[in-house]
C-alpha cells in the first residue's frame, strides 16, 4: 500500500465551526460513525463504525504508518479524530491536504465547490449537509421523536443508507480533485511547512483560565452598571434598543442617523450634559471586549490548552496563515502604564479597583486580551513580525529604486508613501503620524490592470492614466503623483470592481471603509459614483461650488431596462424625470440600450423589481455634496464621512461653533 484516500463522518455535542476540532474531537461524547477509504485509488469500501464493524487491521496499521501517504480534504479534520479514537496523536508527515493543493491553485475553500470548479464528473451529494444535520449532531427532544436527544441508524435506515453513499462519494470527489491537481503538487518545502502548522497547532497553547473567566464576569459587572446608569439617564424600557434611544435623543433635540461607533463617538464629542453622558454609556455597552475571552473558553481542551488557531494556506495563493478561534495575528495592541497591575486586579475579580484605577474598564479588558496565552513553566514567549514583508517584497520585484533606498537607509515606508501622497513630513508618532495609516493602505492595496478609474476625461484604465489626469475623490478632482506598478498580485472581482483583498472600499450602511475581499465575502453593496462611476458634474469646469448638472438617467437608475412594455423588450418607457431639492438642473438619457431581436416576445422573460432604495436627501454644504440614501442604483463617493450627519432642533439645545449646548 502506497496511499490510502480517508474521509470520515462524525457525532459530537460540540459546535465544530465556533470551537474548532480539536476540541469537537476532546469531547466525551464525540464518535466516527463512518470510515469510508481507497487504497491506491481502488475501490471504495465503507466501515460502518457506530453500527459495530471495525476498521480493517491492515487500514489502522497504514493510519499509523509513516510511509503510507494519507490524502484527506482538509486532512487536519481526519487526522485529529483517528488520532482521538485511536487513542495516539498522529504524525502529520505523511498527511496530504487536498484542500491546501486547492488553496494554493486559488481554488474555493469548500469540497463541493472546488468540485464544481473542475467541472468533475461525480459532484459532492447536495443531500448532505441535511444528512449531517440528522446524524452528526444532537437533536431537540420531542414528543414524536420519543424525547431523544441524539438520532442513530436504527431511527431511519433510509437515510442511514444514503449517508453511507454520500460518505463514499466524498472519497470519490477528493480523488478526482487530486487527480485534476497532479500536476500542481504541493512542493517539499511547502509541505515542510504543512507539517510544521500541524505540529504548532497540536501543542497549542496555554491559556490563563482564571483571568479568561474574572474577565468575562468583570465586563458582566460592566455593562449591568452602563445599562442601570442609562436606564436611570433616560428612563427608557431598553436603553440598549436602537429606536429607543434614537427616539430619546430626538426627545432631547438631537437627531442622528446612524448609531454606530464612529457616528456616536462623533456625536459625543459635539454635545455635553446629559446627551454626551448617554452617549458614552452607548459606547460602553456596546463594547465587544471579551468575545475572545470568550472563544477561549469555549475552545479550551481538557490539557487547559487552545489548538488549532493556525490555518495553513488560509489567504489562498500566498501561502500567508490565517487565523482560527482567537485570531492570534489580529489581537489589541498594549499601551495599559502598568500591565501587570491591571491584569493581577483583573484576577481578583475587583472591578471597583479596576474602574477607579484605569477608568475606562472596556479597553483595559480589551488590552489584555494578549495576557490570556501563557507560556509553559519556565519559559517565555518572544513575539516577532516580519516588518512590512508585502512592501518589501514588492518594491524589489516592481524594481521601486526610492522604496528600497527607504528600507536600505532604515526609513518607514508607510511615513514615506504618505509623505509623497500629500506633500508634506510624516513620522510615526510624530508629526502628521495621522497620515501613516493612509500610507500604508495605499502600500497594500492595489487596483488591478484594466480597472477604469473615474478621471475629468471619464472612465479611463488605471495603467492608462497620466499626471495630466484629474481624479474624483469624492468631494473634487484632485491631482496625483502617478501610478505606481507593484508587480503581480492576486485579485478578485466584485461588483463591477477589480482589486485586491486588502483593497479598502466603501459599502452600504458602513460609517468607514472595509477591506474588499470582506465586502465580497459577505455580499455588501459597493459605494459608487452614479451608475458605472459616471462623474457627477459640478458645474462647467468640474469644480466644487458651482452649480450641479447631472445625467438623470445615468445617476438615479442603474438599469435603464426596468420599466419595459408588455410584449416586447426592444421597446422601452422612458422614466419619469424625478425632481429633487436642490438640484438645479436634470437630463434624461439620450439612447437606450441595444437589445437583440426586435420580435423577443417579454412575456416569457422574468423581469426583477428594482431593490433600490428611494433617495431621502440631497444637498450642499460648504462646497461637497452629501447623499444618505440612494435611489435604485448607487452613488458613491471614496470619501470619508467625518462626523455623523447631525441636525439639532430648536428645542432644548442650540449649536454653538461645534458644540450643542443647552439654551
Amino acid at each position: 500500500m502506497k496511499k490510502l484516500s480517508i474521509d470520515i463522518e462524525t457525532f459530537s455535542d460540540i459546535d465544530l465551526i465556533k470551537c474548532g476540532v480539536y476540541k469537537y474531537a476532546d469531547s466525551p461524547a464525540f464518535e466516527i460513525l463512518l470510515f469510508a477509504y481507497s487504497i491506491d485509488d481502488g475501490e471504495i469500501h465503507i466501515v460502518d463504525l457506530v453500527s459495530g464493524e471495525e476498521l480493517p487491521e491492515e487500514i489502522t496499521e497504514a493510519i499509523k504508518s509513516d510511509t503510507v501517504i494519507k490524502t484527506a480534504f482538509n486532512a487536519q479534520f481526519e487526522r485529529v479524530c483517528l488520532s482521538k479514537h485511536l487513542g495516539i496523536l498522529l504524525d502529520p508527515s505523511s498527511w496530504y491536504c487536498t484542500a491546501v493543493q486547492a488553496a494554493e491553485l486559488s481554488l474555493p475553500s469548500s469540497l463541493a465547490d472546488v468540485g464544481a470548479a473542475l467541472g468533475l464528473e461525480r459532484q459532492k451529494m447536495t443531500e448532505g449537509k441535511e444528512l449531517i444535520k440528522y446524524f452528526c449532531v444532537p437533536c431537540k427532544p420531542t414528543k414524536s421523536n420519543g424525547g431523544r436527544t441524539r438520532n442513530m441508524p436504527k431511527d431511519a435506515p433510509e437515510k442511514w443508507t444514503l449517508f453511507k453513499e454520500y460518505c463514499k462519494r466524498d472519497v470519490d470527489v477528493e480523488r478526482q480533485i487530486a487527480k485534476k491537481l497532479e500536476m500542481y503538487p504541493i512542493s517539499e518545502s511547502e509541505h515542510r511547512l504543512y507539517v510544521l502548522d500541524q505540529r504548532i497547532n497540536d501543542r497549542g497553547v496555554l491559556v490563563d483560565l482564571s483571568l479568561a473567566q474574572q474577565a468575562i464576569k468583570i465586563n458582566s459587572i460592566q455593562t449591568a452598571v452602563a445599562t442601570e446608569q442609562a436606564y436611570t439617564l433616560t428612563g427608557l424600557e431598553n436603553p440598549n434598543s436602537v429606536a429607543q434611544l434614537k427616539e430619546w435623543l430626538t426627545e432631547n433635540g438631537v437627531e442622528i442617523e446612524s448609531l454606530s461607533k464612529k457616528a456616536v463617538a462623533a456625536l459625543a464629542d459635539e454635545t455635553d450634559g446629559d446627551i454626551q453622558e448617554m452617549l458614552h454609556l452607548r459606547l460602553l455597552m456596546s463594547k465587544t471586549s471579551v468575545k475572545k475571552y470568550e472563544a477561549v473558553m469555549r475552545s479550551v481542551c481538557k490539557d487547559n490548552r487552545v489548538h488549532g488557531m493556525m490555518r495553513f494556506c488560509g489567504a489562498s495563493r500566498t501561502g500567508r496563515w490565517s487565523g482560527n478561534i482567537l485570531q492570534p495575528q489580529n489581537l489589541p495592541q498594549n499601551h495599559l502604564p502598568d500591565l501587570t497591575l491591571a491584569r493581577d486586579i483583573v484576577k481578583d475579580g475587583d472591578f471597583e479597583m479596576l474602574d477607579m484605577t484605569f477608568g475606562n474598564v472596556p479597553n483595559v479588558l480589551s488590552e489584555l486580551i494578549r495576557t490570556v496565552l501563557i507560556p509553559k513553566p519556565k519559559h517565555r514567549f518572544i513575539v516577532a513580525d516580519f516588518s512590512a514583508i508585502e512592501a518589501r517584497v514588492l518594491a524589489w520585484i516592481a524594481g521601486e529604486q526610492w522604496r528600497i533606498d527607504t528600507f536600505k537607509n532604515g526609513g518607514d515606508i508607510y511615513c514615506a508613501s504618505a509623505s509623497k501622497m500629500f506633500h508634506v513630513p510624516v513620522e510615526k508618532h510624530g508629526i502628521n503620524g495621522e497620515l501613516r495609516q493612509k500610507g500604508k493602505i495605499s502600500e497594500l492595496a492595489c487596483i488591478a490592470e484594466d480597472q477604469l478609474v473615474l478621471t475629468d476625461a471619464g472612465l479611463i484604465p488605471i495603467e492608462k492614466i497620466t499626471l495630466e489626469h484629474k481624479l474624483w475623490d469624492g468631494e473634487d478632482w484632485v491631482s496625483h503623483d502617478g501610478v505606481i506598478y507593484k508587480g503581480e498580485q492576486e485579485v478578485i472581482t466584485y461588483d463591477g470592481l477589480t482589486a485586491t483583498k486588502e483593497h479598502l472600499v466603501w459599502v452600504k450602511g458602513e460609517q468607514k471603509p472595509i477591506q474588499f475581499g470582506v465586502a465580497a465575502s459577505c455580499g455588501a453593496y459597493l459605494v459608487q459614483t452614479g451608475n458605472g462611476r459616471s462623474a457627477i458634474r459640478l458645474g462647467e469646469s468640474n469644480l466644487s461650488g458651482k452649480k450641479m448638472e447631472c445625467v438623470m438617467e445615468s445617476l438615479l437608475c442603474i438599469n435603464a431596462m426596468y420599466r419595459m412594455r408588455c410584449n416586447s423588450v426592444a421597446a422601452f418607457i422612458k422614466s419619469a424625470k424625478r425632481k429633487i431639492k436642490r438640484l438645479s438642473r436634470l437630463f434624461s438619457a439620450t439612447a437606450n440600450s441595444i437589445v437583440a431581436g426586435e420580435e423577443t416576445n417579454g412575456g416569457k422573460a422574468t423581469v426583477r423589481k428594482s431593490t433600490g432604495q428611494g433617495l431621502s436627501q440631497l444637498w450642499r454644504k460648504r462646497n461637497r455634496i452629501r447623499i444618505s440614501e440612494c435611489y435604485r442604483g448607487r452613488i458613491i463617493f471614496n470619501q470619508k464621512i467625518r462626523s455623523a450627519k447631525t441636525r439639532v432642533r430648536n428645542r432644548p439645545y442650540i449649536k454653538h461653533g461645534s458644540r450643542y449646548r443647552k439654551k
